[in-house]
């Protein structure tokens, strides 16, 4: 039997289990909750009772489920996907945190990743990953307190063109390396209400950023709706976008054969590799 088959019977077996899995949640939260309604004879208690129970015990238990699965998925579509646009893939890998640091003055503790993704797309070399950062405080009384610094997804390609400064691309309100750059405003009315630039050579940042490659910029932040950051520097673009998720995960709600089957995981990764193209990486911009 063909192994997407087996897959996708492997899916609805791990459906009907979280299925299972939410019925005894319920009960068991629902006895819970009714403890402390009865104990205590009141009824928010009670619901907020039910409510911690009842997550608490399905999401310690989904993993269970859904673990050998999401290996196997991975392992089978997303590397099928992967290769079939002549590029590499290593679940287990990530982007450097360099890169991060390249974008964001954080202060990281603990660093790690996965999916990464590399090779070359029309003679640009690429490289992107999920990546999460986090800091780790800990109190008087060692209490540790963790905070998610970035969790999205991390985009290094080459730039055509080695720069000698640096221009910064930025939105939201992260925190960002200082370079020393000056804001530089640009023409296009549009692009300021989407980014901010900053940049160490004004003329230079100018003469990267073309009409066409703002333009590509807008449709990045449309597609994805999230923060983007950039940085220009040497022979690189450094990208992060805080998509705030885990990228490339299966969705069991959507069956592995069939007509269409496997388009939207096919059009997620497609869409990280378009930046490429919509970033005209491979074309000498300087030339438009």
């Amino acid at each position: 039997m063909d192994d997407l088959v087996l897959l996708e019977l492997e899916r609805q077996k791990v459906l009907r289990s979280l299925f299972r899995l939410k019925l005894v949640c319920f009960v068991l939260a629902a006895g819970v909750g009714w403890l402390f309604y009865y104990f205590s004879r009141n009824a928010i208690l009670g619901a907020v009772a039910f409510l911690v129970c009842g997550a608490t015990i399905y999401y310690f238990f989904e993993s269970i489920f859904t673990d050998s699965f999401t290996f196997k998925f991975k392992r089978k579509v997303i590397r099928s996907i992967v290769e079939s646009c002549g590029l590499t893939y290593h679940p287990g890998g990530f982007v450097e945190n360099d890169y991060l640091y390249m974008i964001y003055d954080f202060d990281i503790d603990k660093y790690s990743g996965n999916d990464l993704i590399f090779g070359q797309i029309e003679g640009v070399r690429v490289k992107f990953s999920d990546v999460e950062a986090i800091s780790i405080k800990e109190d008087l009384y060692r209490n540790k307190t963790h905070r998610v610094l970035f969790a999205g997804l991390l985009f290094v390609a080459d730039f055509p063109k080695r720069l000698k400064a640096v221009t910064q691309i930025c939105s939201g309100t992260d925190e960002f390396r200082d370079y020393g750059g000056k804001r530089a405003r640009m023409d296009d009315a549009e692009f300021e209400r989407y980014f901010r630039v900053y940049a160490t050579d004004q003329i230079e940042a100018r003469y990267a950023l073309t009409p066409s490659l703002m333009e590509n910029l807008k449709l990045l932040k449309m597609r994805f709706h999230r923060p983007i950051n950039i940085v220009l520097t040497g022979d690189k673009i450094c990208m992060a976008i805080r998509t705030g998720r885990d990228n490339f995960e299966p969705d069991l709600r959507r069956p592995l054969v069939g007509k269409g089957a496997n388009r939207f995981y096919k059009d997620e990764i497609g869409g990280f590799l378009r930046i490429v193209e919509e970033l005209r990486l491979n074309r000498k911009i300087w030339a438009d």
